[in-house]
């Protein structure tokens, strides 16, 4: 392992060990939504890899990212985003050995706690400025409003654009929950709170 890479694995280590813990409900909107093999990965998930290939592949597939929230949170921690094959294969070492000092919960509450989820809102000051400091009070419904925001980030001006995005990936996340598509061992503890769900978005 390299200089930096050692000092990058402390970096990301050291913010595991000192985050504010995030409410288990919004980590498992964020299990189901970006990472619902989580459970059954070290950090990378080979499924995901090989979908993403044949993907490219067939030109003609839609295309699906393949990062683990392990992998996730080495980009915002480090803060490479080059679309390289070596910033790739380096933020996956990472991501195994994270898993492998640290638990899955703890890796997603430190993510979540300094993701960027739009303009004037990042990281867990920015949940508690919108959703109040009661975090641990969220439905279902709002954390998975929080995790969709990872992909669209809120805009100063919301646009009936981003709007429909928002409400499109929440319909598909909870449409596959709601026909099995999901493997996160804990989703059926949310699962009754889909039937309500329908006039949220």
């Amino acid at each position: 392992m390299t200089k930096k890479m050692r000092e990058d694995l402390g970096r990301c280590l050291a913010v595991v060990g000192n985050s504010e813990i995030i409410p288990d409900v919004i980590i498992e909107a964020l299990v189901i939504a970006e990472d619902h093999r989580s459970d059954f990965h070290p950090g990378v998930d080979p499924i995901a890899m090989g979908r993403m290939f044949l993907a490219r592949v067939k030109k003609n597939q839609p295309r699906s990212g393949a990062s683990t929230i392990e992998q996730q949170y080495v980009r915002v921690v480090t803060g490479r985003y080059e679309r390289t094959m070596s910033r790739k294969f380096r933020e996956q070492m990472l991501a195994i050995m994270i898993s492998r000092r640290a638990s899955k919960a703890s890796i997603s509450s430190a993510y979540l706690a300094i993701a960027f989820y739009g303009t004037d809102f990042v990281g867990i000051s920015g949940l508690k400025a919108h959703f109040g400091e009661g975090l641990k009070s969220l439905s279902f419904q709002q954390a998975l409003q929080i995790v969709v925001y990872l992909k669209y980030p809120r805009p100063r001006k919301p646009t009936e654009e981003w709007n429909n995005k928002v409400s499109r990936r929440a319909g598909v996340i909870l449409s596959r929950l709601e026909n099995g598509g999901y493997y996160s061992l804990k989703s059926k503890i949310f699962f009754h709170e889909i039937y309500n769900m329908s006039n949220y978005y």
